[in-house]
């Protein structure tokens, strides 16, 4: 059936996705905390928690399109 290989594609993709995202969110984190640790300012030290936040709130939103796949797969099959 067609729909089996586009669901296997995109289950391959989300979970590239998921993979990628993860490594870019622990990147960003690690930048975001050096910033925060060597912060000299109030003003510094807002923009590393706003840095910071961004990548959790990123990390969140591909972590729903893979919730969104597997409702959608579930749904399907």
């Amino acid at each position: 059936m067609p729909t089996d290989h586009l669901l296997a594609a995109v289950t391959r993709l989300t979970g590239l996705l998921t993979t990628l995202a993860g490594s870019v969110f622990t990147l960003v984190m690690v930048y975001g905390g050096v910033r925060f640790m060597t912060a000299g300012s109030p003003r510094s030290v807002e923009a590393a928690k706003s840095v910071m936040t961004r990548a959790a709130l990123g990390l969140l939103l591909v972590l729903m399109v893979d919730v969104v796949r597997n409702l959608l797969q579930y749904i399907a099959s």
